[in-house]
């Protein structure tokens, strides 16, 4: 695609009252990368151009879509970057200035090789005030992974595995599942190549297709047409990476994969307007096909402990496939409750537990839906529309000196960091300086802190008023222990 078409694209996609200022970024970002060239040979503003084009079909407003044009402007040029700051700043906007730099700051978050890639991205969340950086991010993940195969080797191994385990995972978590999939199916290609085409040819000789998907969805429209105007049926194909993640054991013990017994292959939802209707459908689908009895759950009747409500498990159609497909059926209450409330994926993953009571700890996920759906509403009347959200906010980030990113919770102190990070350096700490101050030690840490712990060797013993300095339960309990032992 020659860069014209690049251009006409950004700009049909924009917002139309600000197709000025993204024409002003367009050049301004030829200007900056004139010259440059990606690893496959093409000009790197078109992988600028690419990332605009992402955030136009998002409906990200003008602003973000600038900070997209320009989002390496700074980086690229270290020796001018003063220069080019105060260049955008002054014909763009603080606003577009510092998008970019929290952006650059992901990138440098993830730098750290000590740092857990779970950690990483929670941090990135939370650090995110206005979540267009993140976005940005996202779509830059996004076109490097599309053209991936033009990196060097040694640089591969490393890219692949922060784009499985730090950014599919924060797609995840905003609810883009498209990018998310895409992200995944394309580093588990190129990671493990060998595993990917046989999960490939699997499904695609047992028919778990997109053309597949599209014969039971036709089917099932056809049989739901008289049962309720409100009725919309939804349909997907496991993806490769989610088929590949649940044959990890099977493919290391015998080196086959066997897909026999994953029943969600394809499956579908069926969202309809009253709690009735539902069973209605069921009934339905029950004339034309078989339920599998003893795996079929009726979670409106008996809700989860969590509030979750839907009639679901798989069936066969033989009309269509002997094959089982997996089926949801709920109403629309139901289906926002269960993807943004408090049974939501989200809140479901982080308490690890299937059994998990309803809880607001996870009010940030419908937070972040209102804010990015506001967001998209209102695009054409103002150049700039926040994206402000506070995600994980019972959580802190801190940095180590070398980098690190210590995970703490809302109100621990400097103690309970040193105690995070070793239960030896907490004993070992005389002092702490945060961000390059010195600090009193029940000083309270905040996310993007730099905390340097200063420690005495053969040090063992701590002070009883520390404990009055801890937040954490067991940052306490360690004071409490050895000081009433020494």
């Amino acid at each position: 695609m020659i860069e014209l078409d690049y251009k006409q694209q950004i700009l049909q996609l924009s917002p139309k009252a600000y197709l000025n200022d993204i024409n002003k970024a367009i050049l301004t970002a030829e200007k900056f990368h004139k010259d440059q060239m990606r690893f496959s040979g093409e000009p790197y503003v078109n992988h600028s151009f690419r990332i605009a084009i992402t955030l136009g079909e998002m409906g990200m407003d003008a602003t973000t879509m600038i900070a997209g044009l320009l989002h390496n402007c700074i980086t690229n040029s270290p020796l001018r970057e003063k220069e080019i700051s105060q260049e955008i700043e002054t014909e763009f906007g603080q606003e577009v200035l510092t998008l970019i730099n929290n952006y650059n700051d992901i990138s440098k978050a993830t730098a750290s090789t000590d740092t857990e890639y779970e950690i990483m991205t929670k941090f990135i969340l939370n650090n995110a005030n206005d979540l267009r950086s993140v976005l940005i991010k996202l779509a830059d993940t996004l076109d490097n992974v599309r053209t991936i195969e033009y990196m060097p080797k040694e640089r591969l191994s490393t890219k692949l595995q922060k784009i499985i385990y730090i950014y599919a995972p924060l797609a995840e978590y905003l609810n883009l599942d498209m990018i998310k999939k895409e992200l995944e199916e394309k580093a588990l290609e190129i990671y493990k190549p060998e595993e990917y085409r046989m999960i490939k040819s699997k499904m695609e000789e047992n028919h778990y297709t997109f053309q597949m998907k599209e014969k039971y969805l036709e089917y099932l429209k056809d049989i739901l047409k008289n049962i309720s105007a409100q009725a919309s049926v939804y349909g997907r194909v496991k993806s490769i990476y989610s088929v590949y993640n649940k044959q990890k054991k099977q493919l290391k013990e015998t080196g086959k994969v066997d897909i026999s017994n994953i029943k969600d292959l394809i499956a579908f939802r069926v969202i309809t307007d009253r709690e009735e209707t539902c069973f209605d459908i069921l009934e339905k689908i029950m004339d034309k096909g078989d339920i599998i009895t003893q795996e079929f759950d009726d979670y409106i009747t008996h809700p989860k402990p969590n509030g979750y409500k839907a009639l679901q498990g798989p069936i066969v159609l033989d009309e269509v496939s002997p094959s089982i497909i997996e089926i949801q059926i709920l109403t629309h209450d139901m289906y926002y409750f269960n993807t943004y409330g408090p049974a939501s994926h989200i809140a479901y993953k982080e308490s690890k537990s299937r059994y998990a009571n309803p809880s607001d700890k996870y009010s940030w996920v419908e937070q972040v839906h209102k804010e990015i759906n506001k967001h998209i509403s209102l695009r054409e009347q103002y150049l700039s529309i926040p994206i402000n959200v506070n995600i994980f906010p019972n959580n802190v980030f801190a940095f180590t000196p070398k980098g690190k990113i210590i995970q703490l919770d809302l109100g621990d102190s400097v103690i309970d960091f040193a105690f995070k990070v070793h239960t030896d350096v907490g004993y070992a700490m005389v002092s702490a300086k945060v961000n390059g101050k010195a600090e009193k030690l029940d000083y309270q840490v905040k996310t993007g802190d730099q905390i340097e712990i200063i420690t005495q060797i053969g040090k063992k013993s701590v002070k009883q008023e520390w404990a009055m300095y801890a937040n954490s339960p067991s940052t306490k309990s360690k004071i409490q222990k050895t000081w009433k032992s020494s």
